[in-house]
């Protein structure tokens, strides 16, 4: 099993831009220097705790602070773009990283996000525009220095220029004119990575169909099992080869010394007041609550920190953390990497980074999966 964190990142509402992405680096630096894999930088612009609305600025500042962990796009949301426009950043985001990238890929999931951007999620223009947007990279990346071409989408149209442009008949007359020149680093394309929360998630059988990295956000290991059947059933209807290493699951780790002091410490965390104050709000609003759940006869009210700790979040000592990963693995049937969520320390560093040293020098090298 790998180690990669989810940096989407949380940080208190309020936060100061530059001090907050100064210490997210800081952290990355940090991970990087422990072997962490990979790390993976949500999008938004309307969620007050997850702030950052342009992840690969901050990959961007990342890439030379760092020199063998990959810097992922965790991920970008194509309605806040035009694809074309897109697909050259991340060519370029590519090159910057020399092999270090992959590119996530998001519908969405912030009311506001939609509200701005004009998006009607309930009818599932998203995922639409989700599909329609990576049809269009993709065939930018692989076909743009083909010559000229079209495309008409029910959303955006995309005209890729002639090698000619300007120069008439005989290029050589503007050699240095304008055309199409750009590939991506890696080839075909940066490897493409979609995100999916709930059960059944329509995300996740989009990236079987398309055999894209599947990457699984937080709920329940009983409802995360379902993940990876709809996952494997698309890819293999669609003629892609299935392997759990290419998985993705999140989960919230903590790691001390004893599983007294990770508890005390997680109770009086960002976290707990981010889940308390937001998640636990806003799942209980659109009915999701019981995708949290270990066992359906659990009520509402009894989804507390410590019904958490216990039940869905990996917080103790290394002992503890160890066991409740190989619980998690053999519980889902297997996966590659585990993404622990990225926090905003609040003036704890020294205790969030000794969690991040324990589980990189302590856990991980004892685990038999």
């Amino acid at each position: 099993m790998k180690v990669g964190f989810f940096m989407q990142p949380i940080h208190p509402p309020g936060t100061f831009v530059a001090e907050g992405i100064a210490q997210d680096l800081d952290e990355i630096e940090f991970l990087d220097s422990l072997g962490v894999d990979e790390a993976w930088f949500g999008e938004h612009l309307t969620a007050k705790t997850e702030p950052w609305p342009a992840g690969d600025l901050i990959i961007s500042q990342a890439i030379p602070r760092t020199k063998n962990i990959k810097l992922c796009s965790g991920g970008y949301v194509p309605h806040f773009y035009h694809p074309a426009a897109l697909a050259f950043r991340i060519m370029q985001l590519d090159h910057m990283a020399q092999g270090r990238y992959i590119c996530g890929i998001a519908a969405g999931t912030i009311p506001g996000d939609f509200k701005l951007t004009n998006v009607d999620n309930l009818s599932g223009q998203h995922r639409e525009m989700q599909a329609e947007a990576i049809e269009i990279m993709k065939m930018i990346w692989t076909s743009h220095l083909d010559g000229e071409w079209e495309f008409k989408g029910k959303f955006w149209q995309v005209r890729n220029p002639g090698h000619g442009l300007l120069m008439g008949e005989d290029p050589t007359r503007c050699a240095y004119g304008f055309g199409p020149f750009w590939k991506p680093y890696q080839d075909p394309h940066p490897p493409i990575a979609i995100a999916g929360i709930s059960p059944n998630s329509a995300s996740i059988k989009f990236a079987g169909e398309g055999g894209y990295i599947p990457l699984s956000v937080f709920f329940n290991a009983r409802f995360l099992t379902g993940h990876w059947d709809t996952y494997a059933t698309a890819a293999r209807e669609n003629g892609h080869t299935v392997d759990r290493s290419i998985w993705r699951v999140n989960r919230e780790i903590f790691v001390a010394d004893t599983d007294a002091e990770a508890r005390n410490f997680v109770r009086n965390s960002l976290q707990a007041e981010v889940w308390q104050k937001h998640f636990l709000v806003f799942m209980a609003a659109i009915g999701w609550l019981d995708y949290l759940k270990h066992d359906d006869s659990v009520h509402d009210s009894d989804i507390t920190v410590d019904y958490l700790m216990d039940h869905l979040w990996i917080v103790g000592s290394p002992d503890t953390v160890r066991q409740r990963l190989e619980d998690l693995y053999g519980e889902i049937g297997g996966f590659g990497t585990v993404l622990p969520t990225k926090y905003g320390h609040m003036g704890k560093r020294k205790q969030m980074w000794n969690s991040h040293k324990l589980l990189m020098e302590e856990v991980m090298p004892k685990m038999s999966v």
